[in-house]
């Protein structure tokens, strides 16, 4: 769609919006819509119509979601924008604050799924990530019925397997309340459909601020072929064609983003590619990297990580991935955005997550199949993805992305760049999701009946795309059959309703299943050693779905600790299955992890031990504290009571990395497991021997000093104080 917009942001009052809105607008430099913003108001955005917008990365869609919960606000409702990752969430809130001169609240939340968060009926504007918001929906607090119109980014996450049922049960409550919904989403196969899905308009568009010329490395030629006819030999011959197209990036000057399908891959390119950058170590601004590498040494967990980076940023170079803690990730990202950094190494989640724009983007469309133990090429849809990141706004006139591992040029323009992209498809069909959602409806008491079940699946787009109510009936009466034969839902009077287990665990936001196998490994109140428990957590699928990657190498070296561990009845039986035993195996592996990590095992000595990294460490425990605190609350309605302690005690471990001796300790500020086992060597081991301890001695302490110490002191007052009511 080529056009020139004609609609001054002026125009815009003549839709509703009053002038101090527009004010805002122009002080971030917005005078004029671009072509799909206005296209967007045209087709009702401020008409209560639902609206799917599909279009490159960086054309504006934001700020349409932006206007539409603005104009909502102000007629007294509440708005959402809904997002797929925590870093996402951060982003837009930090973004979003601009309207706080408004007078608007603007809050967010990405977590705390317990929770029914009345608290947030306060804003106007909320931040929320998918899982929260649908938590939200279960637990209905009572501003759910302000809410006006939500915003969807990342809209094609539908068709994840993960988060896409999630997202599309979202929308389909949302559509039986006629809440307004805004799809924000790259371009997609079948954006016409998705629209439909949703009764809404469509608003599609090709069009980009920064133009985007594709490219693809001829290993044969040496050069680069682009879609406008220039070719760019290519004269550095280095090991991997990647290298090779990389420090010509860097060398012409050009700020690079190289995108590759394997961490272990991102940091090794990273490294090789130092050997060659010695001659253009002047070019990085000593003093701002300084500054990026005090932040990693000085607030990073890991020293491993922080020596690792700090050595590739004094050239310029770093690498990304989930592995890195969250305060690595933050630094990299922001010395890339401060064009510090001058080429990063990254994997796909990047180009999901924040924006990072680049002049040039590399990216390999080949990526390893554990399924089918190969190499197999990635869909259109992903390499758009990370395409859609070349082209800075107002640093390049055109931005370039350039495919490097493929054999034939002429096959790869053909489907890469020329190519259709593929249709997003429901996910929602999959025994987990349906299990967990169908139990959340009938806990919310928005089904009671087989019938009002469908009548909210057909809302679906699984229904939408497969049309077949006796397909659906079917799976849902067996969903049901296997709620009933686990206690969570009962039928009686020709209704269905929860019971306290089922209700519990929709509450808890855990798969039914993981309740499942606790209770079945755990069918009496006895003292169950920490192992087991730990074992338990790593068995289930709520678990298993973002557990870290530990090398199969590794895993192997445990099997017969696993053995040794199962005869002495430490972790739960091995099954005799032989998928359900690698299961099994690794869970033991994980559990070990964990249990390290709560005796107090050094970041960097789990790494080497399990070969993961930081941010793999974090989202593990984070994962398995959650997981271990909705058992507690399980096991608590089974009556199994010292089990619920157990794992209540568990979890704040798991959260902390502490020995149970520990756990008073951390309750203060600024005490972590550190400082705590410190606390602890000197003969402070509880909140009352902080408050007895002379200041000097507390702050003598290493790792304390004399404003900690104070601090402490305080704290510890004041919650032994709370505690005794006074």
């Amino acid at each position: 769609m080529l056009w020139v917009s004609i609609l001054d942001i002026d125009r815009l009052i003549d839709y509703g919006l009053p002038e101090n809105v527009l004010k805002i607008m122009a002080s971030r430099g917005i005078r004029k819509l671009n072509p799909i913003q206005e296209e967007a108001v045209k087709k009702g955005l401020f008409s209560y119509k639902n609206i799917l917008v599909s279009a490159p990365t960086a054309s504006g869609k934001t700020l349409i979601g932006e206007l539409a919960l603005i104009y909502r606000i102000l007629q007294g409702y509440i708005g959402l924008y809904l997002v797929p990752l925590r870093a996402l969430a951060n982003e837009k809130y930090n973004e979003f604050r601009t309207w706080e001169s408004l007078g608007l609240k603007i809050g967010i939340s990405t977590g705390d799924y317990e929770s029914p968060g009345e608290y947030l009926g306060k804003y106007d504007l909320i931040v929320a990530t998918y899982e929260r918001f649908d938590s939200i929906l279960r637990l209905k607090p009572k501003w759910l019925n302000r809410v006006g119109v939500v915003v969807i980014d990342e809209f094609h996450m539908i068709g994840d397997s993960e988060r896409g049922p999630i997202l599309e049960m979202i929308i389909a409550r949302l559509m039986r309340l006629n809440i307004q919904v805004i799809g924000l989403s790259a371009t997609i196969g079948n954006p016409g459909d998705l629209a439909n899905w949703i009764n809404g308009e469509l608003v599609y568009s090709s069009w980009r601020p920064v133009k985007l010329v594709e490219g693809v490395y001829d290993r044969v030629g040496k050069r680069i072929v682009f879609s406008d006819g220039r070719v760019e030999k290519i004269y550095h011959r280095l090991s991997n064609p990647i290298l090779s197209v990389a420090l010509q990036s860097i060398t012409n000057g050009y700020q690079t983003l190289v995108f590759i399908h394997n961490r272990r891959k991102t940091e090794e390119l990273a490294f090789e590619i130092l050997d060659h950058l010695n001659l253009l170590a002047h070019m990085t601004d000593r003093g701002r990297v300084s500054e990026y590498i005090s932040k990693l040494v000085n607030e990073g967990p890991s020293k491993t990580e922080a020596e690792r980076l700090s050595k590739l940023l004094t050239y310029g170079v770093a690498y990304h991935h989930a592995g890195l803690s969250s305060i690595a990730r933050r630094v990299v990202e922001q010395a890339f955005r401060d064009r510090v950094i001058k080429i990063l190494f990254a994997t796909p989640t990047l180009a999901a997550g924040v924006n990072l724009p680049a002049r040039r983007v590399i990216v390999s469309v080949k990526r390893y199949s554990p399924k089918y133990r190969k190499m197999i090429a990635i869909p259109v849809f992903e390499y758009k993805q990370m395409a859609g990141r070349a082209g800075r706004p107002q640093y390049d006139e055109y931005g370039e992305s350039i495919i490097v591992d493929t054999s034939s040029v002429k096959d790869t323009f053909k489907k890469y760049i020329y190519g259709a992209i593929e249709p997003v498809e429901s996910k929602l069909s999959s025994e987990r999701a349906l299990r967990i959602h169908t139990l959340s409806l009938i806990t919310t008491g928005e089904a009671r009946t087989l019938d009002e079940l469908i009548n909210i699946y057909k809302n679906t787009l699984f229904y939408y795309q497969y049309r077949s109510f006796k397909y659906l009936r079917n799976l849902l009466k067996s969903v049901l059959e296997e709620l009933m034969s686990w206690d969570m839902i009962r039928y009686s009077e020709n209704n269905y309703s929860a019971t306290v287990l089922g209700r519990i665990t929709s509450i808890t936001y855990i798969d039914p299943l993981s309740t499942y196998i606790m209770v079945k490994n755990i069918k009496e109140d006895r003292q169950i050693n920490t192992l087991y428990l730990l074992h338990i957590v790593a068995l289930t699928p709520d678990y298993r779905r973002s557990r870290p990657y530990i090398p199969a190498r590794i895993v192997d070296e445990y099997e017969e600790l696993a053995w040794d561990d199962a005869s002495e009845k430490l972790v739960p039986e091995p099954p005799s299955d032989e998928i359900e035993y690698a299961f099994w195996l690794q869970a033991y592996v994980q559990a070990r992890m964990l249990y390290d990590w709560i005796n107090e095992l050094s970041e960097d000595d789990i790494m080497v031990k399990y070969g993961i990294g930081p941010g793999d460490l974090y989202s593990a425990r984070e994962t398995a504290a959650w997981i271990s605190s909705s058992l507690s609350k399980i096991a608590y309605v089974k009556n199994l009571r010292s089990i619920s302690l157990a794992y209540e005690k568990l979890s704040k471990r798991l959260e902390y990395g502490v020995k149970e001796d520990a756990l008073e300790l951390v309750e203060l500020e600024g005490i972590g497991r550190v400082r705590a086992r410190t606390l602890i060597k000197a003969g402070i081991r509880s909140l009352k021997d902080i408050v007895n301890t002379p200041i000097n001695k507390l702050a003598s302490l290493p790792g304390i000093g004399l404003k900690l110490a104070k601090s402490i002191k305080e704290q510890a007052r004041n919650i032994i104080a709370r505690k005794l009511g006074t």
